[in-house]
């Protein structure tokens, strides 16, 4: 189930603007070589502050939109009872979650 978070929409994100945004998301493996300078320290940030395992992430997208010009990224991440997806948006100033998914192991 997608959930929004209300530092996403008291940052002025509306839920279609996410879902339009996560409908564009291209996965690609996680890697944490080579990356873009600015979206790579973004989702460091977000890792470190969200206590994400780094091991259990599997793909990335970190070359979307939101808003026209915000950035907007997504990391899927495998846990040991299932496996989430965390949507950021970034707007050059701040890196916040504005909605993540969790489908739990069966």
């Amino acid at each position: 189930m997608l959930t929004f978070t209300e530092v996403g929409k008291k940052d002025g994100y509306t839920q279609e603007e996410i879902q339009e945004a996560i409908s564009r998301t291209n996965w690609e493996t996680f890697r944490t070589k080579e990356l873009p300078f600015l979206q790579g320290e973004a989702i460091k940030g977000v890792i470190s502050q969200c206590n994400i395992p780094i091991k259990g992430i599997l793909r990335m997208d970190l070359h979307n939109v939101i808003k026209g010009t915000h950035g907007f990224y997504s990391l899927d991440v495998k846990y040991a009872n299932g496996q989430a997806q965390v949507y950021i948006a970034d707007d050059g100033c701040a890196v916040r979650v504005v909605a993540s998914n969790f489908e739990p192991n069966l």
